[in-house]
Order: C-alpha cells, then structure tokens, then sequence
C-alpha cells in the first residue's frame, strides 16, 4: 500500500481482498490525514471488509474527446493539429457513440484490425496510442476505472526507411526548385530541422548575432538552438528583411504562412529526376552529411533535437571510415603499450 500526489491531492493505492489494483483519491491536501486514510484502508482488507464501490460516470467517447482535445491544445504542443486532430478524426468515427464502458479490449482490437486495412501498421499503431492517451487522461479525471487500450498488443514495427541524397542529388534538387520552395528545402537541408519547425519559424525565432535558430516549440517539447551555416545565414536574412518580429518567414505565393509545401516540393523532386523521396528525407540527409563528416553521434543527436541518443544511431552505420579511424586510435594505444612494456623489459634485463 502507498500513497501519492495527484496536483495538490493525495491518492492511495492498495489491493484489495481479492488482489484487485485499487486507486482512488483521499480528497485531502495533507499527507497525515491521507496516511491515516491509508491506514484504515489496510485495516479494512486485512479484515476482509474493504468493498469497491466505485462506479464508473457514464461517458460518451464523442465527449472525452473533446475534452482531450482540449487539454492538448491548452498544453501548447506543436503536434496538436496535426497529430491529435488526425487520428481523432478515425476514433470518434469509430467510438464516438459508445459510452467508455462499452469500449472493450475486444472492440479496440477490432478497430485496430479495421485501420489496418485502410493504412500501414505503423499509422494503426499511432491510433491506438491517441486512444491509450484518451482512455489514461479519463482514468485521472475519475470518469473510468480501466484502459481497455493496455490489453491490446501492437502491431511489430520495422525501423523504417532511411532515404537521403548524395551531394549531387542535393545540387540537383536544389537546381529543380522554384525561388520560394528552394529557399526551404535549402535551410532544410542545411538544418534538420522538422518540417512543422521550418514552416513555422518568424523572424523572431533568429539570432544572427550568434548565427543560430533559436527554436522554443518542436516535436519533443524541448527548446533547442540550430547554427546557421553561411548559406543558410545568407537566406534568412534576406527571408528577415523588412519584416516583424511575428512574421512568419516562409510564405506561399499569396504572401501567406506556408502550410503544406508537398504539391511544390514534389514538382521538383520530380523535375530532378529524384525517386522515392519525402520531405522528411531532407531531414535524414542533413543527419548523414554530420554523420559522413565525422560530426559526433551525440552532436548530431543534439543538432537533431532527439530527446534519446538511441534515435540518433540509425546513422551510425553511415560513418565507417570514422569509425575505422577510431580503431586505428585504438590500434595505436594498444602498440604504444606493447612498446612501453618491452622497452621495461629491455631495461630491467
């Protein structure tokens, strides 16, 4: 049995007679009087007199969508459109009548099965985790007793692909690109950086004093400085001219925010003669040129803004002449051993 803090209120967990999990809140902000709530507890299932009368609220999935909707929004988190808003749209399809109660292992097995017919496994997965994370926030919020989500195994996933272009192909697209899709794919390139990070950017978000970007929203909540090479110096200041602090930097031929550049950028990867390419492998290219040129796994992970080293190391294997470099170090330590220890020898003889 123990006791924990929800914001400001302390909860208890414990088993009951039958070995059931229990959490429920004390509805008290004092740890004392929650331990001796605790206490009684322990004294009602050790007695056998401990009963869960918890009920669960009835609670139409449509409405704690909402609800979560909302909560992700207020959190501020840059995927929220277009991560949260695109995998609800399939679960309130699916769920949105149904009380929580209703939703059963059984039925989000059957919606997993379903998805999986209409787009990859991995997209099926991402579904599941949006409900794993609706269900979880209702669990909090005293409106059920159970994720029906955790009952449910995963598809497998491969590590996926990883496309990236050599230096000519980099030219060669660069060379397809109208002006204004050209300046992105070039600081893309040049950066790493996501495409939500890029299409996003103000001027604001430029310190050319330091010649880095300053990016306070990505994909893992954690701010992170980008340095700008000259060419990408070159191109932000004149994207920077003239404009506001709040303006974003990369507009459409409208003169407003970019927010799909895909039709555009596809035309010129088309144009250069360029198969099965993404705008996220402009991203991966900017990794292994790093990688290539002997930059640190760790810096590039750094550069990249992963929150874990380990995602960083599906480019590890793009660095063996690096990596034969670094053996030879080793060999090089291991010999100059080997000498000093026949040159003791030679001495003590």
């Amino acid at each position: 049995m123990s006791i924990f803090r929800r914001g400001t209120t302390w909860w208890v967990a414990f088993k009951d007679s039958n070995g059931k999990r229990v959490r429920q809140t004390t509805g008290t902000t004092s740890k004392t009087e929650a331990q001796s709530i605790l206490a009684s507890l322990e004294t009602k299932v050790r007695e056998g007199k401990f009963f869960d009368i918890r009920q669960e609220t009835q609670v139409y999935f449509r409405d704690l969508l909402d609800r979560v909707g909302e909560h992700q929004q207020n959190l501020g988190r840059r995927s929220y459109e277009s991560y949260f808003l695109s995998y609800a749209k399939s679960l309130r399809a699916m769920f949105g009548d149904l009380t929580l109660k209703e939703i059963t292992p059984d039925r989000v097995q059957a919606y997993q099965m379903h998805r999986s017919k209409t787009v990859s496994k991995t997209t099926a997965n991402r579904s599941l985790a949006v409900l794993r994370r609706c269900f979880n926030l209702a669990i909090r919020w005293d409106l059920c007793l159970d994720n029906p989500v955790k009952k449910v195994d995963l598809f497998p996933e491969s590590r996926g692909r990883i496309r990236f272009l050599a230096r000519e192909e980099q030219e060669q697209l660069l060379d397809a690109c109208d002006k204004r899709i050209r300046d992105l794919v070039l600081v893309a390139l040049r950066t790493g950086m996501r495409k939500g990070e890029l299409l996003g950017l103000r001027k604001q978000d430029l310190d050319f004093a330091h010649s880095q970007i300053v990016l306070t929203k990505t994909k893992t909540d954690r701010g992170r400085a980008v340095p700008m090479t000259d060419e990408v110096k070159s191109v932000l200041t004149r994207l920077a001219f003239g404009r506001v602090d709040e303006d974003h930097l990369f507009r459409n031929r409208l003169g407003k925010q970019y927010l799909q550049p895909r039709t555009e950028f596809m035309k010129a990867v088309s144009r250069a003669g360029i198969k099965n390419f993404r705008f996220h492998d402009l991203r991966h290219t900017f990794a292994s040129d790093l990688v290539q040129a002997s930059v640190d796994i760790f810096t590039v992970s750094k550069l990249l803004g992963h929150s874990n080293v380990r995602t960083t190391m599906i480019y590890a294997h793009l660095a063996p002449d690096h990596a034969k470099a670094e053996m030879t170090k080793y060999q090089d330590y291991l010999k100059k051993g080997r000498d000093t220890k026949m040159t003791q020898a030679a001495v003590g003889a």
